[in-house]
């Protein structure tokens, strides 16, 4: 079969993005200004146990337009994004306030594809960020039945992985190295909203392997063909 050509996020969720970008535009000018914090120590891709999947293993074709907050102990960085799944390709673009694409993390199959447009260094590499985002969207223990008590706990690639679940909706995932290598868990909360079917509205990602926070809360959803 020929090469299929990379898929592109749609011009209208671009510009969508963009005019949210913009409304913040004169928070985030205020604090440009202000000396650059530091970041967290130097990482590289081998320190993040965990094998990255395939976009096909999210089980659903959509565009998200969200913020993400990204914090650590003496820093922390907002940015709007979209993020693309369908069919064996996912994209993650990272917006600038101006809405311009500031960066694009591209993952066809297993193979990543990092290509940054601006001077702004991401504080994590790029493979932790598509892990995060598989470890936050994706299926994990989907068939497994629920206990008495709403939850469901199965050993998935080195890890243990927990979810807890109230009233059929997924409250809580946690992921914890059998290993202990590194200790610690991973924490990922839910929120939902009946505008947000295809996801969640919120999550918040507690990284206790190296001391960060993600907050995603998810804009727009459109659901995309296979």
């Amino acid at each position: 079969m020929p090469a299929r050509p990379p898929r592109r996020v749609s011009s209208s969720a671009l510009a969508f993005a963009a005019r949210l970008a913009l409304a913040s535009l004169l928070a985030l000018a205020a604090c440009a200004s202000e000396p650059a914090r530091p970041t967290l120590p130097a990482l590289a891709d081998a320190d993040y146990p965990g094998t990255l999947r395939p976009p096909t293993a999210a089980g659903r074709d959509v565009l998200w337009t969200q913020h993400v907050t990204a914090s650590w102990p003496d820093g922390s960085r907002g940015f709007d994004a979209a993020l693309q799944i369908q069919g064996d390709e996912l994209l993650l673009l990272g917006l600038t306030p101006l809405g311009t694409g500031a960066f694009t993390i591209t993952l066809r199959g297993t193979e990543l594809e990092f290509v940054n447009t601006s001077d702004m260094p991401l504080p994590f590499p790029a493979r932790f960020i598509v892990l995060d985002v598989e470890r936050v969207f994706f299926p994990y223990l989907d068939g497994l039945p629920l206990d008495a008590q709403g939850a469901r706990e199965a050993e998935v690639d080195g890890e243990r992985v927990h979810e807890r679940f109230v009233e059929g909706r997924l409250v809580e995932r946690t992921f914890e190295r059998l290993d202990a290598r590194p200790p610690g868990r991973i924490v990922v909360t839910y929120a939902s909203d009946a505008a947000i079917t295809l996801g969640p509205a919120r999550a918040e990602l507690d990284n206790g392997w190296f001391g960060y926070r993600l907050g995603i809360e998810t804009l727009a959803e459109t659901p995309l063909d296979p």
